[in-house]
């Protein structure tokens, strides 16, 4: 008997240890799992911090180049101080690409206008320029064109003249043919409102610019191709006179908007440069102004 007890005590005390020791465990298991919890809730939290920069750079490079030139070339004066933050340089491009027919027909891409209208724009403008230099031989100074006895400056009136008929032809041609103004009447439409009478009537109008376009255009070519082959078969010693006119007009109205527009970029460059300290908005609609399409 007296030799069963102590096993008893012992086996209590045991019992009693081990006791101990699952608890212990049981806490170190707790613990390694809320520290392990905690590391993993540490890189989840670090990888979300990740996606969310990530994230934010995203629609930070979206809102910078979600407007193209079009858009940000006629903008508001408020819409332009936050969101056009383009080199007066590239804005300079952005309006010698549509504005100048040489470079709009041959150089500019992508800028939702059709190809081949382009290329009737551009003929059409030459001959254009061609008709109103003939309409400038008149009588009295044909011999002295003849002759080679009239001067630069006093040929200049014909040069402006056919000049700024061009330029008035530019405008009537870009308001029949210019497509991608409706493009962007599109684009700026709700998705919901995407499918209604809206987009319908939008495509109906340039189907009948279009239309105008090409009636226009086919019956000032029957005029100038009456025009400049009636004078030629006419005027025969005065042809070469004729082109050569005809040609330094052609150069002086590819040249022209480099300055013109030249001028109205700077006009909006310095409105918008110091837009923070001062409103400059007079300057900004007086450089919106030019070009007119």
């Amino acid at each position: 008997m007296n030799s069963e007890r102590p096993r008893k005590r012992r086996s209590i005390l045991d019992y009693q240890a081990e006791q101990e020791n699952i608890l212990k465990t049981r806490e170190n298991l707790l613990n390694d799992i809320n520290l392990q919890t905690k590391g993993n809730d540490n890189i989840h939290s670090k990888r979300k911090l990740k996606e969310k920069e990530k994230s934010v750079k995203i629609n930070e490079n979206i809102k910078k180049y979600d407007y193209d030139d079009y858009e940000l070339n006629n903008m508001d004066y408020d819409s332009a101080c936050q969101f056009d933050k383009r080199t007066c340089l590239r804005t300079y491009w952005s309006v010698i690409k549509r504005e100048h027919y040489v470079v709009f027909t041959f150089i500019s891409k992508y800028d939702h206008n059709l190809f081949y209208i382009k290329i009737e724009r551009f003929f059409i403008l030459i001959c254009t320029e061609m008709t109103m230099n003939g309409m400038f031989f008149v009588h009295e100074t044909m011999y002295k064109k003849k002759t080679g006895g009239t001067s630069f400056a006093q040929r200049l009136p014909q040069i402006i003249f056919s000049i700024l008929v061009t330029h008035v032809m530019e405008i009537i041609l870009c308001y029949l043919s210019m497509t991608d103004k409706h493009y962007y009447e599109i684009k700026a439409l709700p998705k919901i409102h995407k499918n209604d009478e809206r987009v319908f009537d939008i495509l109906k109008c340039i189907r009948n610019k279009l239309t105008g376009f090409f009636i226009f255009t086919f019956l000032v070519f029957l005029f100038h191709w009456y025009f400049i082959s009636a004078f030629c078969a006419v005027y025969q010693n005065t042809q070469l006179i004729f082109l050569r006119d005809s040609g330094i007009s052609i150069l002086v109205s590819l040249v022209d908007p480099f300055f013109i527009y030249g001028i109205t970029c700077l006009l909006r460059a310095i409105s918008l440069s110091i837009c923070c300290k001062k409103k400059l908005c007079c300057i900004y609609k007086l450089s919106d102004i030019i070009p007119i399409f």
